[in-house]
């Protein structure tokens, strides 16, 4: 184990390992669990020859095509390092699997974790930096061509953990028929969350069609937060010097939200589809519904469902300090007990998935936004109208503490609570009270969390 690092006896003395397996119940915004597994688990890892990697994925649908793609492509280019691109669930069931496999001693050598779990995997001390493991041409990933905001979102003390492939912000697609129906001018931009909502409303007014559809899932409260440039957690949102200590879910302006939405679902104006994201497109699809949020990751499986031509909006921002917070997830190098030349062939899989051509062709194919620098530049103008909105809105995505999002190790046991809330605020629970209790609850997992960490 290198200097400065946290063995696995103290981790496990410490519990952070197990604070996982108490998250593992929480939801992850982009996640799945309805794709087979493409490849055999198995294989030797040899040293100093051929080397065998087991890379854990959690994508499934379009992305899933695209990724294990590249995986056979990285394979037939390199004789000597065999990827097994392993499905393992949504991102909770990679981290829960994970905890067993740190018991069992059977840990994959990469895997792709969910942006909320970051924090987690940098506290246990189970990964290295890539920037400290060379490929095996010795090239090393410095991180230097990737997208400021994102490189900022998994930086911690100064060093970047792991690398983003399949970065997601949240957009808005439109039926552009409806809204002319409606006589909503599909150029002007809603210019917040809020005004958002009144065309919604103004929609379902004019043609008796729900104005939007959106899935229910806790993500929408931190991106809505983020929007009008409010912290999600304190201090800092957890990028400071200190970490994370309590959530901010219950200022006026969190609290307006989401009455305003629970008004949309009351009036007919919000269809809601519950929390499967697959629903909420099939309803959008179909026309039962003129507007819909989502991640760009569902551009490509949206292009499959939709017989018409749909456009977007970015994410509706009312602050000056608001952005999109980065979603999606990176890749992570597992160290614990690997060799280096697991590490160098680990090390060089990663840099591919990290390239500017990679880069571009995951965002063409499933609207995973590009994190090379050098990719977004050479894709500007030559996308399409609904890709160019999502390139836009990256480029300019300030690098600020509310867009940062916030960095726990208890964010997904968290978004339990705030899971629970979003459903009883759109089963019409006080708005208020509903809000304090996820609020309370977040807090006392955060506490519990730091705790553990001692």
């Amino acid at each position: 184990m290198r200097k400065g690092f946290t063995t696995m006896r103290e981790i496990r003395k410490r519990g952070v390992v197990g604070a996982l397996a108490v998250g593992a119940l929480a939801l992850s915004a982009c996640g799945s669990s309805d794709e087979p597994s493409t490849s055999d688990p198995t294989g030797d890892t040899g040293s100093g020859g051929a080397v065998t990697l087991d890379f854990w994925y959690s994508v499934s649908g379009v992305p899933a095509d695209t990724l294990t793609a590249l995986v056979d492509e990285f394979n037939d280019a390199h004789d000597d390092i065999t990827v097994n691109a392993v499905f393992q669930g949504s991102y909770v069931d990679s981290m829960a699997k994970l905890t067993n496999a740190v018991q069992s001693g059977d840990l994959p050598d990469v895997i792709q974790g969910g942006d909320t779990f970051s924090t987690y995997l940098h506290d246990t001390g189970l990964t290295i930096a890539p920037g400290e493991v060379a490929a095996v041409d010795g090239t090393v990933f410095d991180g230097e061509d990737l997208v400021p905001v994102l490189a900022n979102y998994y930086t911690f003390d100064g060093v970047l953990s792991s690398v983003p492939i399949m970065v997601s912000q949240p957009v808005v697609l439109y039926n552009a028929a409806l809204l002319e129906e409606a006589g909503v001018d599909p150029a002007q931009v809603p210019s917040s969350i809020t005004d958002l909502f009144d065309v919604a409303a103004e929609v379902h007014a004019a043609t008796g069609t729900a104005g939007l559809t959106v899935f229910l899932d806790p993500w929408w409260s931190e991106q809505f937060s983020a929007s009008e440039g409010l912290t999600y957690c304190t201090p800092d949102n957890g990028v400071g010097s200190d970490p994370a200590d309590a959530f901010v879910l219950t200022s006026d302006t969190q609290i307006g939200i989401w009455e305003h939405l629970q008004s949309l679902v009351g009036s007919g104006a919000m269809l809601n589809t519950g929390t499967d994201g697959s629903a909420s497109l099939t309803a959008f699809a179909s026309e039962q519904a003129a507007i819909m949020i989502q991640s760009s990751r569902i551009f490509g499986d949206a292009e499959r469902a939709a017989e018409f031509e749909f456009g977007t909006w970015p994410l509706p921002v009312g602050s000056p300090d608001g952005g999109a917070v980065p979603g999606g997830n990176s890749v992570w190098l597992i160290d614990e007990g690997r060799s280096a030349d697991q590490l160098a062939a680990a090390a060089t899989f990663v840099q591919y998935l990290a390239s500017p051509e990679i880069q571009a062709r995951i965002f063409v194919e499933t609207g995973y936004l590009p994190t090379s620098q050098e990719a977004l530049d050479s894709l500007q103008g030559e996308v399409t109208d609904v890709q160019q909105v999502a390139l836009d809105q990256l480029a300019r995505t300030t690098d600020s503490v509310p867009s940062a999002g916030c960095h726990t190790g208890a964010m997904n046991e968290a978004r339990e609570a705030v899971k629970s809330a979003v459903e009883a605020v759109v089963g019409g629970a006080d708005v208020r009270a509903t809000w304090e209790d996820a609020e309370a609850r977040g807090n006392a997992a955060i506490a519990d969390y730091l705790d553990r960490l001692g």
